[in-house]
């Protein structure tokens, strides 16, 4: 019996076992980065999660599938298993990538489709990872032969496609930068664009770490690779913890009371109306608009709204009692948007605080005119002398 035994460990090479150690870790890692995403609740930002952390239900999702990685941690000593396991890593990076950033800008900017782009992604994926999983359980050699061409040359199309849509991703991201950022907020620093390169960074190395994995294919180069990708996610875990979204937390409440408030409404409208009736968003008259623009302007130049270095299109909306698509539509139609609008007043205002105090500094001049740092009024005012 002991010699039986013996001769069952025996089996599991010294290169089988640091095989299995390495996707050991791999697996750990990623449902400790999941179970750690799911339970973090820094107050007052947990009552609002899906505006500072958008991707937090992504970020779980994709980290627990990695526990069907399980099997193949029992056979390191089977060709199929390893073969299964390059498939879901070249299927799997690609999907993971493309899935954050997807769910987490896509989100933000408010684009229709990016719910569409998850669930086209996610079908294939799950039911070739799926397959995958089941050949490599199976006694025999399925993934071998013919089955291992079949099975690699629609994964690699899948891989492929994946990649794709990371890079697709990548364009919404900068893309949306600016639009999101001037139409919508005062100062760019409210886009998180240090947050969204460091995510491009990492999704990029996991995605390069990885395919370099699933080509090579030796059980080292494997074990060496999952090893880099247990750090890069721990390194992803880091930077999205925190919040990367500027905004009063006690604002968005409000805004969102408004909205709740704004919906009550139109529903008590819609409850009332004749039977057969068509209710119809009126176009703005010229008589409004011009009631509009008063509006901003007390609000804006007479109120000194644009003080606040983190004034938003929304906050405005709120302060001045306007629907915020009239609001966005006036400003952009009469005074150039609202970003080069509230940066215009910064700008004089900054000009009148120079006359005023010759001594003062940039740091002094950009705070005091509502720019909330040095390099925010630099970023304005190059905006501003390029024009749109």
């Amino acid at each position: 019996m002991q010699n039986a035994t013996f001769a069952s460990v025996m089996l599991y090479t010294q290169q089988d076992l640091l095989f299995s150690a390495a996707l050991a870790i791999y697996i750990a890692t990623s449902v400790i980065v999941a179970i750690i995403r799911w339970g973090h609740r820094c107050e007052p930002f947990a009552r609002h999660m899906d505006f500072f952390h958008p991707a937090w239900r992504t970020v779980v999702f994709c980290f627990l599938t990695n526990l069907l990685m399980l099997p193949v941690l029992f056979l390191p000593q089977e060709a199929d298993s390893v073969m299964a396991l390059r498939v879901m890593i070249m299927l799997g990076s690609p999907y993971f990538c493309a899935m954050f950033l997807f769910t987490h800008f896509g989100r933000m900017v408010n684009m229709g489709n990016w719910k569409v782009s998850l669930y086209l992604l996610s079908v294939p994926f799950i039911v070739l990872v799926l397959a995958a999983i089941w050949l490599a359980i199976m006694p025999g050699t399925q993934l071998q032969g013919v089955w291992a061409r079949q099975l690699g040359a629609v994964s690699g199309t899948m891989a492929v496609i994946f990649l794709l849509s990371f890079i697709g991703a990548f364009i919404l991201i900068n893309r949306a930068r600016r639009l999101f950022s001037e139409e919508n907020y005062s100062s760019k620093e409210d886009f998180p664009k240090n947050f969204a390169v460091h995510a491009v960074i990492l999704s990029s190395l996991h995605i390069l770490v990885s395919w370099g994995v699933s080509f090579i294919g030796g059980k080292d180069v494997i074990a060496i690779g999952l090893l880099i990708l247990s750090a890069l996610i721990v390194a992803f875990l880091l930077i999205a913890l925190n919040p990367h979204r500027a905004l009063d937390v006690t604002f968005l409440e409000a805004e969102n009371r408004v909205k709740e408030l704004a919906e009550e409404v139109e529903h008590d409208v819609w409850d009332r109306a004749e039977p057969g009736s068509v209710l119809e968003a009126q176009p703005l008259s010229a008589s409004r608009k011009n009631e509009i623009l008063k509006i901003v302007r007390k609000a804006v130049e007479e109120d000194k709204a644009f003080l606040d270095s983190h004034l938003t299109l929304a906050h405005l909306s709120q302060l001045c009692g306007v629907n915020r698509t009239y609001l966005s539509a006036v400003l952009t139609e009469s005074l150039g948007g609202f970003f080069y609008y509230i940066n215009r007043c910064r700008m004089d205002f900054a000009n009148k605080y120079r006359d005023e105090n010759p001594n003062a500094s940039v740091e002094d001049l950009a705070i005091a005119s509502g720019f909330g740092s040095r390099q925010s009024f630099y970023n304005a005012r190059k905006q501003l002398e390029r024009g749109k």
